[in-house]
């Protein structure tokens, strides 16, 4: 079984439907939504699997971690609110975390040698977006662990580059790459809206940087 993470900001019908599209999957055990914008208001009642935790404030990235701190299985899917994936991409998501459970296996792919690099690419990479991942509980909680390790690397939203620090902290426990798969998922109408590298102009100089730190403190 495997536990779905999401957060919530700025789109808040996309992570209801995505709730309750998830909740439906026979192999989610639950879906923990971390809710860091205005309470979400769900006339059909939150489903049995979800749980929802609202915060008064934006916490920044970071909540994916903590929220995927608490979850009851060893697999975690890592998603956002501006893209949802069949059930059928799930399930070889985790067949693929199963034969290699120290790894991160997920959709997006990016180059970070010699520099970060914007394109997708697929098969072994270092870096995966938390779009759509997934990852060893372990692993999740050791990226959290050492998020304090980047505090003065500030940014717009806090934890900005958790994907990376995640993608690392996968690299240095399993000693491997991880993987980038070709397969289907829908990207919703309004994905690009709320992006943070529209939202702010020091996004991909930051991921820079935190890719040049994650290879001090991970060794890699």
């Amino acid at each position: 079984m495997l536990t779905i993470v999401t957060l919530n900001w700025m789109r808040p019908s996309n992570t209801i439907r995505n709730i309750h599209q998830y909740a439906s999957y026979s192999l989610v055990s639950n879906v923990l939504c971390f809710n860091n914008g205005p309470p979400l208001s769900m006339p059909a009642g939150i489903p049995p699997k979800c749980v929802l935790i609202q915060a008064s404030t934006n916490l920044g990235v970071y909540t994916r971690f903590a929220a995927a701190s608490l979850a009851r299985t060893d697999a975690v899917f890592h998603t956002d609110d501006d893209i949802v994936v069949p059930e059928s991409t799930l399930e070889i998501l985790f067949q693929a975390w199963r034969a290699a459970p120290n790894s991160c296996h997920g959709l997006f792919g990016r180059a970070v040698r010699p520099v970060y690099q914007r394109p997708t690419i697929f098969g072994p990479v270092e870096v995966l977006l938390t779009r759509a991942v997934v990852c060893s509980r372990r692993v999740n909680n050791y990226a959290l662990s050492m998020t304090p390790l980047f505090e003065d690397l500030r940014s717009v939203p806090h934890g900005n580059g958790e994907d990376i620090i995640l993608s690392f902290a996968a690299m240095a426990s399993s000693r491997s790459l991880n993987f980038a798969h070709r397969l289907e998922y829908r990207d919703y109408e309004d994905e690009a809206t709320h992006a943070i590298h529209r939202n702010w102009p020091h996004h991909y100089e930051h991921r820079q940087k935190v890719v040049d730190r994650c290879r001090q403190v991970f060794q890699i």
